[in-house]
């Protein structure tokens, strides 16, 4: 008997747990033993099931009992969008929000994606969750001056010159931010 490839893909929810979405049906992880994992449906009280391993899907008891629901998924899609742009880049978050908005409202206006628009949550809602996602990549905050450290990508421009100029720590901690076009300019 030949196996057909199964359409399931992994997103991560709202608490940065794995899901697992087949046939739009979320399922979470019930339990795990080393690279074998055991999928319940996301669903209170639905017995529909998922086993794999390897990421791979060994049993699949597709037996839910209550209709998929496609519009949340669609939404949970602009959401991860939101959280990785959030991730990736340093515009506001506000902006980032309002932004994948108006990507929605720009296509095709219809009623499908009206509703998916309504269904969105409001900024104040999901802010936490996109406050989250830029923590993760921004450094924690100091404490005290031994505590500042500068080095990476915080010590370039956007471009990759050159910005701190000079760390100096000998009668306090001093830190020189600028670039080299600009120290040019000052001499005369």
């Amino acid at each position: 008997m030949a196996h057909a490839q199964l359409d399931i893909r992994f997103t991560t929810n709202r608490l940065a747990n794995q899901n697992l979405v087949h046939n739009s049906y979320k399922f979470q992880i019930k339990s795990s033993r080393g690279d074998r994992c055991y999928w319940k449906c996301s669903t209170r009280n639905c017995p529909a099931t998922i086993d794999t391993y390897n990421n791979i899907p060994t049993k699949v008891d597709d037996n839910h009992n209550h209709h998929s629901d496609r519009m949340q998924l669609r939404v949970d899609d602009v959401l991860e969008r939101m959280k990785s742009r959030c991730k990736d880049e340093l515009t506001a978050i506000p902006t980032i929000y309002e932004e994948e908005l108006v990507k929605l409202r720009d296509r095709e206006w219809n009623d499908d994606t009206h509703q998916l628009v309504e269904h969105i949550p409001t900024f104040y809602s999901c802010k936490h969750q996109l406050y989250n996602e830029r923590h993760k990549t921004l450094p924690a905050l100091p404490t005290s001056v031994a505590d500042i450290t500068v080095d990476g990508e915080w010590t370039e421009t956007i471009t990759g010159q050159p910005f701190l100029l000079a760390d100096d720590n000998t009668n306090g901690r001093m830190l020189v931010f600028s670039t080299q076009k600009v120290p040019e300019q000052l001499i005369i």
